[in-house]
């Protein structure tokens, strides 16, 4: 018997994960607005969504870079290891070169960025890219 979900096959669930409540709000409400992504979650911190992107198991955590004391590769495998399938798309006001370990994750796109190119980031790294 098939598991059945509440979202098509052909759409990618994303998890926000921001300590701004301001962008956590801003990004839930752009994804649900967008007919191929499906909000799957959100959380304030990294380390306090673990347990729910175990739950979720979304395709693409979108992670800001603050909360994992300086070195964000801590967290990405905090995170793989809750969801081995998972990708995880930095998304941060600095530049990946000033951020400790972004090499760990799947992809990088900056804050100040238009939606479009959020969308070709989290596209690109859904599909293994």
């Amino acid at each position: 018997m098939a598991f059945e979900t509440d979202r098509p096959r052909s759409v990618t669930s994303v998890f926000v994960c921001d300590d701004s409540p301001a962008e956590r709000f801003l990004m839930g409400q752009l994804i649900k607005e967008r007919r191929n992504l499906y909000l799957a979650g959100a959380a304030s911190s990294a380390v306090g969504a673990v347990q729910a992107i175990e739950a979720a198991q979304p395709d693409v955590v979108l992670l800001d870079h603050l909360d994992h004391n300086g070195d964000v590769s801590i967290i990405v495998r905090a995170i793989r290891e809750a969801a081995p399938g998972v990708k995880l798309l930095i998304r941060s006001g600095l530049p990946a070169s000033q951020i400790v370990g972004v090499s760990s994750a799947d992809g990088y796109v900056a804050k100040a960025q238009d939606p479009a190119s959020l969308w070709q980031a989290i596209d690109e790294v859904a599909e293994g890219g």
